[in-house]
């Protein structure tokens, strides 16, 4: 409270209260609620300090619960990061291995990420330590995963281009197990059976009684079905692609057509003595980017007769047997 304040009048002689102008009131009382107005700041600020406020303790309990499902999310991270390893793994070490492709280089497995500008955001953040590690560990998941993921296209391609390639290259016999036949002249220089002169023979010769069932040993196409004029007789050659041609010769009947595609066991002629020939028999014959090669290094030799007949029953015609444009000697 403001003491009251007395002068002596001159005048009068007597002693008279001091009247406070409005200008100073007016001072008196802001400088009042000044005063109060910060006392009570004050308390406040001082009490707040002590105890928490309803929302501080919603905050503090938002900020806990928020710890926490960092703490899982860090450990879900590492999973994560656990299993990319193990994937990383067994791509180099088995699907590259089996397909013979080198495994990725760690240099790029391991390249960075840039993260710089979208982390800018981050950095008005009070305390932006764990966002920034999380924001970092995830980047860091996605390029691994984005790396791996281009690997197990590329392994994805390579063994879909390998699958066309095994069924296409030579590999069965090209007269069934279950077949009589014999082998008659092996690959390589031998005596020619009407000049009597060494020269090379350049595939082998398979004897059996005529009309037995030639398969294709290989998925490809037809690129010759004739009657050869080179001493083959009836022939039927087939590109398996991948460089591989096969050639099978003195055929008794020719199935196929030139330009047909054909599945591995699928029958295209039968055993026969056209052409020059001394007697029944298969001249077959697989060259390699135009080069002879040994066509006994094709074959499977751990097929039985049984698995041989399911495979060729598995690319014979879905119209029935193989009649239709059948070219016979008779």
């Amino acid at each position: 409270m403001l003491r009251k304040k007395y002068y002596i009048n001159p005048e009068t002689l007597r002693y008279e209260r001091v009247k406070l102008t409005q200008r100073q009131i007016f001072r008196y009382v802001g400088l009042f609620s000044f005063g109060l107005i910060s006392l009570a700041i004050l308390m406040r600020y001082g009490f707040e300090r002590i105890f928490p406020t309803p929302r501080q303790i919603i905050y503090q309990q938002e900020n806990s619960t928020l710890r926490s499902e960092y703490a899982a999310l860090n450990f879900e991270l590492q999973e994560v990061e656990s299993q990319l390893v193990d994937l990383r793994n067994r791509d180099d070490r088995f699907y590259r291995a089996i397909l013979s492709l080198e495994p990725v280089p760690n240099s790029i497995r391991s390249a960075g990420t840039g993260g710089s500008v979208r982390d800018q955001h981050l950095m008005v953040i009070r305390e932006p330590g764990m966002i920034l590690d999380v924001s970092h560990r995830l980047d860091k998941i996605s390029n691994k995963v984005r790396i791996q993921s281009t690997s197990l296209e590329n392994v994805y391609e390579k063994a879909l281009n390998t699958q066309h390639f095994l069924a296409c290259k030579p590999s069965i016999n090209p007269i069934s197990p279950a077949d009589p036949y014999w082998l008659t002249s092996i690959y390589g220089y031998r005596n020619d059976p009407f000049s009597g002169k060494r020269t090379a023979h350049h595939g082998i010769d398979m004897a059996g009684p005529v009309g037995l069932d030639i398969h294709c040993t290989g998925a490809g196409t037809v690129i010759i079905s004739r009657l050869s004029g080179h001493g083959y007789g009836k022939e039927v050659v087939v590109d398996h692609g991948f460089g591989y041609t096969s050639r099978y010769a003195h055929l008794h009947d020719i199935y196929v057509e030139k330009g047909q595609k054909l599945k591995r066991g699928e029958v295209l002629g039968t055993l026969g003595s056209t052409g020059r020939s001394t007697g029944p028999h298969l001249h077959y014959e697989i060259r390699k980017d135009g080069r002879a090669v040994n066509p006994t290094y094709f074959f499977y030799e751990n097929l039985s007769s049984q698995e041989y007949t399911l495979l060729a029953s598995q690319a014979s015609f879905p119209e029935g047997p193989y009649q239709s444009v059948a070219m016979s000697q008779k």
